[in-house]
């Protein structure tokens, strides 16, 4: 299978990114996450993987909280700019996952999606397969586990998503149109400008239920599937401001280079480094002005 190599690339940089945001942005409340945490204390799975997914709830010290996220954010920004290691893969995984369901409480659909993204990314190759090169067991196995952990990840947000739309079928609020007009008038969480506002509020809830169902079968031809990715930017970047929870609605656009095409994802990459480079442009004729001056 050929690579969509230019996707993948913009997929580590939308998650390492995510990362790096999210952690960054959740120091200051490290004293009501982790230290100690707010979150009732979780033992994980049986077995070793426990070991791997609840750290803090088995070998590592609550006081390790902080540095780990430190840790976890510094080697973010370095995935950032360098290619990763399997090992250095799966100990940004190790330390986010062990970080999350230490404080999970805190977390959302969005911080579970990151997390099985970023398990996966671990066998996720990082530059074209050396086969032809050096033909033998070994490649051919890196081979398939790179293709497999491919779809893997791809079948996992539309998993997100359908899973969640038909979980909402089962309800009577979703099916009934009345499901955004409760979240709505919840004081400390929903917008309240949409208080009273019935028939819009009805829309905005089976159109929600239709997004999130169909979303799982549009992606897969492209003319839906940019309608359906743009919906989804619209309806993440919504949420995400009227109900406070952007690192949800981010955690889930970062995994959207997944299905994109390298021809998009090459045109997407071109236009982020050309802003990179104005941005350091624009930084570096500053420093010379201000070194004049």
């Amino acid at each position: 299978m050929n690579m969509p190599w230019n996707a993948l690339r913009v997929l580590r940089l939308a998650v390492y990114g995510w990362l790096v945001l999210y952690v960054v942005t959740a120091l200051p409340a490290t004293e009501w996450l982790w230290d100690p945490p707010v979150s009732p204390m979780l033992h994980g799975p049986p077995g070793l993987f426990r070991y791997l997914t609840h750290a803090f709830a088995t070998w590592l010290p609550i006081a390790f909280a902080l540095p780990a996220a430190i840790l976890l954010s510094l080697l973010g920004i370095l995935a950032l700019f360098y290619r990763m290691r399997w090992w250095m893969s799966l100990l940004i995984w190790i330390l986010f996952t062990s970080l999350m369901n230490h404080a999970w409480l805190a977390a959302s659909g969005g911080h579970q999606l990151i997390a099985n993204v970023l398990f996966w990314m671990i066998f996720l190759p990082t530059v074209p397969t050396e086969r032809q090169v050096a033909p033998g067991i070994a490649s051919d196995l890196r081979e398939i586990l790179g293709v497999a952990a491919f779809w893997i990840i791809r079948l996992q947000l539309l998993l997100a998503y359908g899973v969640t739309g038909i979980q909402k079928l089962m309800g009577y609020q979703w099916t009934h149109g009345h499901a955004i007009g409760i979240v709505a008038s919840d004081p400390d969480y929903g917008p309240a400008f949409l208080i009273g506002q019935g028939g819009l509020l009805t829309v905005l809830t089976y159109a929600v239920l239709a997004f999130q169902l169909i979303f799982p079968v549009a992606v897969w031809w492209r003319p839906t599937r940019i309608i359906w990715m743009w919906a989804g930017v619209a309806f993440h970047v919504c949420t995400g401001l009227a109900f406070g929870i952007p690192d949800m609605g981010l955690a889930f656009l970062a995994v959207y280079p997944i299905w994109w095409s390298d021809k998009v994802a090459m045109e997407m990459s071109g236009r982020f480094d050309t802003c990179g480079n104005r941005v350091l442009a624009l930084m570096k004729g500053r420093n010379r002005t201000s070194k004049h001056d």
